[in-house]
């Protein structure tokens, strides 16, 4: 399952209901490329810092997809993210040029982010 999703979608009832599926066919799963933007698509906002809010939103939806996965951890044979830091992303510049995003668990310093500590579980 691709995992190129924002704060926003898809909400958890249809991620549940994907596994539940896939899970039928009898194959183990995996999440790929996992990533949350702060910004829906047709979003035109642009910031020079990621605002505080919008990171506590992706440090919790994180956090409530991870709880999520591991209802069914038996099902999974991995969760990969779409990169390391925020530094380096696909998600900066697209939909369209001066947009900077910070989809990953890593800041731009490669330190940890909320959603990081969100999702570790010791």
């Amino acid at each position: 399952m691709q995992g190129h999703w924002d704060i926003y979608i898809p909400e958890l009832d249809k991620i549940r209901r994907a596994i539940e599926l896939y899970a039928s066919l009898g194959v183990s799963l995996q999440i790929t490329e996992l990533d949350l933007s702060l910004f829906r698509f047709e979003d035109l906002t642009a910031y020079e810092k990621a605002p505080l809010e919008l990171l506590d939103i992706q440090a919790e939806r994180y956090q409530k997809i991870f709880e999520l996965l591991r209802e069914y951890r038996d099902l999974f044979t991995g969760v990969t993210f779409w990169g390391v830091a925020d530094d380096n992303t696909w998600l900066s510049d697209f939909p369209f040029r001066g947009r900077k995003n910070w989809p990953l668990i890593f800041d731009d310093q490669h330190k940890a982010k909320k959603a990081f500590d969100s999702i570790v579980v010791f």
